[in-house]
């Protein structure tokens, strides 16, 4: 019989045959245990009796037996044993893994059923998938056997020894031990066109004496070792290099240095989503998805003549609504940060306070650099989405920013950073050589400068930073005070003199900075779903009528305003003395204190505080609404609606598509969609830097030089004249 005559009467005799019913003992919230023999023990949990079928899907048996365990099926992974070998269990996962479970089992089968992530050893969760590479266990002794078990390399592993390939194809594997002399042999060929591999024969018997055994040393392709981790990859993305090695030698009780852990995972990344490359073609289709599945999505793209991709914008209907409604306050924060991909670029971001302080994302780009074209395109696309509406624009100070703001929203609105002009202040200071004691007294006099609420209080700070040096005082009034004073600022800045929540956001997107960008977007989809979902369950716990950093400033103020005394005029007017005998007014109504602070925080300074005690008002009532509790459910009650990317198509389905030009493809592919290219990029010499580089600097020593003695630069490149 030749071999596709035998092919094919071995599919016709399975189609002819009685299907097969088996008795699934399913166990459910237990544990695993390994015995000594090396058999699983299940402690605890339930277990119930399931009849399945053979020729069902895997997805109803999933809920057959979820059914039957009254759990939901969300969530959760299928392993089970097989009667050949009890000391392994098989992932289910498809309909091949589910045709296997009536291959490899008699009359019942144990079931095991657990969360995903439950399973604390990482290597055998993975190694038992119906592949290609999966063939045999050192039980199988017998041809003719069609296996799906863990693979060569697993196997080689675990009993300590090497092989090579005498044949390696798709027709046929030959396979013999290293060692010279040794008779381990084995033969399989895939059946058809199928992933399942049959054994034609296997020799499982090794000679090799003690000197084989030292000399023993195992070896691994990055591409192999990625390939055990890539369930966890997939489900984790920012799983660690670091994280490759220590399961690794878990399991094998082999080291791997850091780059081998880092080139294993970079395989991996590109065996799930091709080469990084090809993830660019996608982004079209992206687009189209989040538009169709986020009512009120922004998401546009731009490309090159050439056809390579140049910028992305990207904002979600949810976080749009929240904005425009009002609910959130017109205070954003815009910064940039860079990415560590293989095509590098820089993420801009757009983010807003929630009624808690906490981070509402509003906006991202990705861009090539943080040029004046860059910043111009994401602000025009951002005034977009906000619809009209008047914002404060926090940044820290990008003279490519600065120029594109003026250009797309005035110049009023920008508030600048307290922190960098700060920084850039002790660099000034610095060249004039002030010492570092009176360089911290010129910093907090600057910090009062920028928190003074009335031009009398600017120019008295001001008058005190003169005292210490008069360059220091012209250096201030030369910087525009009224970008980042609040005594001349022409808008309601909240208070919010930093741009500490848009590093919140950079450190958020952290690990996903180093994916290909359809990772991140998928990445960023994810973690903005998990971010309103968490915070609209979290706001309907809050037990006070304001979340815990509100209320962190409401209790900081009563403690202050415990030196103070107070009288009153009316029941709403009173005039509090501080600790130093000042004199402030302050009514309950209209919320108003002469100091300013209740004004521009819209939270009770100490001032008002001390009135509010002894008025019989709640200090909560005096709050902002934009502070409150209905207010943090108003944003949240927009959460994100769900993104199906079931039907993303491959690479390949997109060169199909594009070579072909064939309207009756059928693959998820819009004939429509231009086929984009990557950006030409020049990578730098040396592995790409994850950490970005701090901005604050005024903390950091003055450097002097040892030849002239002045400050600011050092010896190997100082200018000054040698002295005779």
């Amino acid at each position: 019989m030749n071999l596709i005559h035998y092919v094919h009467s071995h599919f016709l005799g399975m189609e002819n045959r009685e299907k097969k019913t088996l008795t699934s003992f399913c166990y459910w919230g237990g544990e695993r245990k390994v015995n000594a023999n090396g058999t699983f023990l299940y402690n605890g949990g339930m277990c119930v009796a399931v009849l399945v079928e053979e020729g069902s899907e895997v997805n109803e048996f999933r809920e057959k037996v979820c059914g039957a365990l009254n759990i939901n099926v969300e969530g959760k992974m299928f392993f089970y044993n097989t009667k050949r070998d009890k000391t392994k269990y098989v992932t289910l996962k498809d309909d091949n893994g589910y045709k296997m479970l009536f291959h490899l089992n008699e009359d019942d089968v144990d079931l095991f059923v657990e969360d995903i992530g439950q399973n604390n050893d990482p290597i055998r969760d993975i190694a038992y998938i119906s592949t290609r590479e999966s063939m045999v266990t050192d039980n199988i002794s017998s041809p003719g056997v069609i296996v799906a078990l863990p693979s060569m390399l697993l196997f080689a592993a675990s009993n300590k020894f090497s092989f090579t390939y005498l044949d390696n194809s798709r027709a046929y594997y030959r396979l013999v031990c290293k060692v010279s002399g040794c008779p381990w042999k084995l033969t399989a060929k895939c059946e058809g066109s199928s992933d399942l591999v049959r054994v034609i024969m296997f020799r499982n018997d090794h000679l090799h004496n003690a000197e084989d055994a030292s000399n023993y040393k195992l070896t691994f392709r990055s591409k192999q070792v990625g390939l055990l981790f890539k369930n966890q990859i997939v489900e984790k993305p920012e799983y660690l290099p670091r994280d490759i090695c220590k399961d690794f030698e878990h399991a094998f009780q082999c080291r791997l240095n850091y780059s081998q852990g880092w080139r294993a995972k970079e395989k991996t990344k590109e065996a799930i989503t091709g080469p990084p490359s090809m993830t660019f073609h996608l982004v079209p289709w992206m687009c189209r998805r989040l538009v169709e599945a986020i009512p009120n999505t922004r998401a546009i793209w731009t490309s090159t003549d050439e056809g390579k991709f140049k910028q992305l914008f990207v904002s979600y209907g949810c976080s749009i609504a929240a904005f425009r409604s009002g609910y959130v306050r017109p205070v954003l924060k815009l910064d940039a940060c860079f990415l560590t991909g293989y095509y590098r670029g820089h993420v801009l971001s757009a983010s807003a306070h929630d009624a808690d302080d906490g981070l509402y994302p509003l906006a991202y780009a990705i861009v090539s650099s943080e040029n004046d074209e860059d910043w111009f395109w994401f602000l025009v696309n951002l005034k977009e989405v906000l619809g009209g509406c008047q914002v404060v624009l926090v940044t820290d100070r990008n003279p490519s920013l600065l120029n594109s703001i003026i250009k797309v929203f005035g110049g009023d609105c920008n508030a600048w950073c307290l922190r960098h002009l700060k920084e850039n202040f002790s660099k000034f200071a610095s060249s004039k050589g002030l010492k570092a004691e009176r360089q911290n007294t010129a910093l907090k006099v600057v910090n009062d400068v920028a928190y003074a609420r009335t031009e009398d209080s600017f120019k008295y700070h001001l008058g005190k930073l003169y005292g210490i040096s008069h360059d220091l005082s012209k250096w201030v009034e030369d910087n525009n005070p009224k970008h980042w004073c609040n005594a001349f600022f022409p808008y309601k800045r909240w208070d919010k003199m930093y741009t500490n929540l848009a590093e919140c956001f950079n450190s958020w997107i952290l690990p996903l900075r180093d994916l290909d960008i359809i990772q991140f977007m998928t990445g960023h989809v994810s973690k903005t779903t998990e971010l309103l979902l968490r915070k609209h369950n979290e706001v309907r716990k809050w037990k006070l009528p304001v979340g815990k950093e509100i209320e962190k400033e409401i209790k900081k103020s009563q403690e202050y305003a415990c030196k103070f005394t107070h009288r009153n005029s009316s029941p709403t007017e009173f005039i509090v003395a501080n600790d130093t005998r000042r004199l402030y007014a302050v009514k309950l109504i209209p919320r108003h204190c002469s100091c300013l602070a209740w004004q521009m925080s819209r939270i009770p300074c100490a001032h008002a505080a001390r009135a509010i005690q002894s008025s019989g008002f709640s200090i909560y009532d005096m709050v902002d609404p934009f502070l409150k509790k209905e207010m943090q459910m108003a944003i949240y009650d927009n959460t994100m609606s769900l993104v199906p990317l079931h039907d993303m198509p491959t690479a390949s389905s997109f060169l199909a598509v594009n070579d072909l030009n064939d309207n009756n493809v059928n693959n998820g592919v819009s004939c429509n969609d231009p086929f984009l290219h990557p950006p030409v990029v020049k990578r730098p010499a040396s592995r790409p830097k994850k950490r970005r580089i701090e901005s604050q600097t005024q903390d950091k020593g003055t450097v002097f030089c040892s030849r002239c003695r002045e400050p600011g630069h050092n010896r190997s490149t100082c200018q000054s004249a040698i002295p005779g």
